[in-house]
């Protein structure tokens, strides 16, 4: 599984292995299987449950995002389409911009800003180990792309 760290390992983008067929005992655990009865991804295999699950729909023109939470760590499993993913680490200011496409995994620690700017349309799921709560969603401005 191919994985890059920005931001100090605050943010961690996973290209999940695809996988044609039935997989072999030595398979990874999070990986894309390509089925004759279409796709299965499996996102997240862990003993931690999760408490929080959204769908999102990206359209042209509608970033989401400009916040950070202080509790809430995210993941992103973007399905269809493309992303940049514009980030910010608020303590130390440092940014970083993370591509994604289909198959790509995000996940984003607490106090990191970020926004997300559909590159092209598409579904991405959010999920969480801690549920949601709008108290949680402090409102921080990423207009330009990191450098």
């Amino acid at each position: 599984m191919a994985e890059s760290e920005y931001l100090a390992g605050k943010v961690v983008k996973r290209s999940l292995p695809v996988i044609s067929g039935r997989p072999g005992p030595d398979a990874p655990t999070l990986k894309r299987l390509l089925l004759p009865q279409g796709e299965l991804a499996q996102v997240h295999d862990s003993d931690e449950g999760i408490r929080y699950m959204a769908v999102i729909e990206t359209l042209m023109g509608g970033d989401r995002g400009n916040h950070y939470h202080k509790i809430k760590q995210e993941w992103i499993y973007l399905l269809q389409g493309e992303l940049l993913m514009l980030t910010e680490d608020v303590q130390t200011k440092e940014r970083a911009s993370v591509r994604l496409q289909a198959g790509d995994l995000l996940l984003i620690e607490t106090g990191i800003a970020h926004l997300l700017r559909t590159v092209e349309p598409g579904q991405a799921i959010e999920f969480s180990n801690t549920r949601f709560d709008a108290a949680d969603t402090f409102p921080f401005r990423l207009e330009e792309a990191p450098a």
